[in-house]
């Protein structure tokens, strides 16, 4: 009997509670600051989070982590979408692979351990219609074609810096083409950087004007466009002011003013 003379020990204590399993795939998302750099702390919350094709899929947001956590997802390659919103930032899609929790008992050697679950890091691009901070190098405008229509997805690549030593800055245009280029503090005699634009290809802007996020290629930012066959083709471009009037800027070149915000509309030349 116990202390108490009421019961034995035993059925004093409590068993431990069983730890949460842990969640199949976590995706953390950052603001992006530049290529190769990493996004600024802390982790975006707020954001529309989708495992197209899975019925139920409900993520759940982690606080002291800052992941995005989905607890059950088949396994397989899944499709995630995420948006914001609130549009402060632009759409992303990314393809993961989904381990299975419950894995076939291994019967041969050879048999590949399971491995940890995935967990991935998105770094989102700010959104055309967001603030500006104050200081910062910036060209905003919208991305058009010889007719004036705007054109969603262009990817825009522009390089700041001497040669041998420039670095590159990447946005993408929204739905009706508009972008804002973010660059970083650099040669405040600088007056101009190289640019380089691509576009989707007419079956992929076919897709995108059907369906913006649904035709939303994965993992843009881990692929080189002249590399990703059948999605986008170079284009050569002119800046204009607002008002209509050419740029007086070299080929391949788009004028910037050191810790200003420049208008210029790209139009495919």
């Amino acid at each position: 009997m116990s202390a108490t003379g009421l019961r034995p020990g035993w059925q004093l204590s409590t068993r431990p509670a069983l730890p949460l399993p842990e969640p199949i795939l976590g995706i953390r998302a950052l603001q992006y600051q530049g290529e190769g750099r990493p996004g600024l702390l802390p982790a975006i919350a707020g954001l529309r989070v989708q495992a197209i094709g899975v019925v139920g899929a409900r993520p759940g947001w982690d606080a002291v982590s800052g992941q995005i956590c989905f607890d059950e997802l088949p396994p397989g390659a899944r499709r995630i979408l995420m948006s914001d919103p609130e549009r402060r930032f632009l759409p992303a899609a990314l393809t993961v692979d989904i381990p299975s929790r419950h894995p076939a008992r291994p019967t041969l050697a050879s048999a590949p351990p399971m491995g940890p679950p995935p967990r991935r890091t998105v770094l989102l691009r700010p959104a055309p219609g967001r603030a500006i901070p104050a200081g910062m190098t910036a060209v905003i405008g919208t991305l058009r074609d010889a007719e004036g229509r705007g054109i969603a997805l262009g990817r825009l690549a522009c390089a700041t810096g001497p040669q041998g030593r420039a670095a590159t800055w990447i946005t993408w245009t929204d739905g009706d083409g508009g972008f804002a280029l973010l660059l970083p503090e650099g040669d405040p005699g600088a007056r101009s950087c190289g640019l380089s634009v691509h576009v989707p290809l007419p079956a992929l802007a076919g897709a995108l004007a059907r369906d913006p996020l649904g035709a939303l290629p994965p993992d843009l930012d881990v692929h080189d466009p002249d590399q990703v066959s059948g999605l986008f083709m170079p284009r050569a471009v002119r800046p204009h002011a607002p008002d209509g009037q050419p740029a007086e800027a070299g080929p391949g070149q788009v004028p910037i003013r050191p810790g200003r915000t420049m208008r210029w509309d790209l139009v495919l030349a």
